[in-house]
């Protein structure tokens, strides 16, 4: 009985240990110069965590890309993790319904979408599909193809809205409130992140939305990633590449580390690769199922009505400690980002 005990603990050990890490289609609104840095701190978690098998990244909002090159921090973070995760540019104009295909959007803007359908195809088992800007490219994909998306897609992770304020529209609602209306309403599994509850810069418990000082999760990081960090903060125009490989003066490392960050992701990206926000052994965070309907203007509203469907809602399970428990596991996240040695 002993030795079978043993061996169900080995192998189960060996399961955890060894699973297979969960493909994951990721659409950002990342760009260089950023608009908001919390988008360079959120992909280079992705990087680092080994429960993702990161597939494919789309650069949201077409139109602003050619300006401000989200390319940029992805290349450099190819470079030090020594991978090519592809990327490509996402349509240029909002959805004008929740059913748009946007095939009438000009071909240089379509390839985000299509590389979205492509990894779909090509992918053996289901893919996680997250996006943290607009819903635009996800919601046009879906449109396009609902078959393949509810045959390969596990669920998708929205890091948008409010779940508290129906008066207050949210930054990444607003940049395509018919993208949003499209998902919520899909018929594909959805686990709906709030960036607010009860409005802007507000968290009454069912939102992502926290703050940390920039010492808090890149004090320990390699410093090839602090230099990512820092080419970004300094909104550097050099190039992006050999910048990492520079040493960094003692007053920029500080300055640096002196700044405060609004954070909405960061190691709460683990949440759709399946590694749970613990405290002392114990779930921070997790989602419940809600009933919710959203109308044309991309109200959410909740409960039982017409054309309402259950989605599931992000939840603090302990607000005490949320905070910190978000920002330490967003630091181990960082600090075992796996820089390898290109020599």
């Amino acid at each position: 009985m002993k030795l079978f005990l043993a061996s169900v603990l080995a192998a189960g050990i060996a399961n955890s240990v060894f699973a297979a890490p969960v493909p994951v289609i990721y659409s950002t609104d990342l760009m260089h110069p950023h608009v908001d840095p919390d988008d360079h701190f959120d992909l280079a978690c992705l990087y680092a965590l080994p429960e993702a098998d990161l597939r494919a990244i789309i650069l949201d909002q077409g139109d602003r890309q050619a300006q401000y090159p989200g390319f940029k921090p992805v290349w450099q973070l190819n470079y030090l993790a020594h991978r090519y995760v592809p990327a490509a540019i996402g349509l240029r104009d909002k959805l004008k319904s929740p059913a748009d295909r946007a095939l009438d959007q000009p071909a240089e803007h379509q390839n985000g979408v299509n590389l979205i359908l492509q990894t779909l195809q090509d992918a053996r088992e289901k893919v996680a599909v997250v996006f943290v800007g607009s819903a635009r490219d996800v919601a046009a994909a879906c449109n396009r193809q609902p078959g393949l998306f509810r045959e390969k897609v596990r669920s998708i992770y929205g890091f948008i809205g409010d779940a508290g304020d129906p008066t207050y529209q949210e930054w990444n609602v607003k940049l395509d409130p018919q993208a949003f209306v499209s998902l919520m309403r899909a018929d594909v599994p959805f686990y709906w992140i709030p960036c607010f509850d009860g409005g802007v810069l507000t968290n009454n418990g069912h939102a992502s939305f926290w703050r940390i000082q920039h010492a808090d999760v890149l004090d320990k990081a390699p410093e090839p990633l602090q230099r990512y960090f820092l080419y970004m903060l300094r909104h550097a125009t050099n190039d992006p590449i050999a910048y990492l490989a520079q040493p960094t003066r003692a007053e920029d490392r500080d300055w640096m580390m002196r700044g405060p960050r609004n954070l909405w992701c960061g190691a709460l990206l683990d949440l759709a690769v399946g590694r749970p926000l613990l405290h002392e052994g114990n779930e921070v965070v997790g989602f419940s199922p809600v009933e919710v309907s959203v109308d044309d203007k991309a109200v959410v509203h909740y409960g039982k009505a017409p054309g309402s469907r259950t989605v599931m809602r992000f939840e603090i399970k302990d607000r005490a400690r949320f905070a910190e428990a978000a920002t330490r596991a967003t630091a181990q996240v960082l600090e075992s980002f796996p820089v390898r040695n290109r020599q």
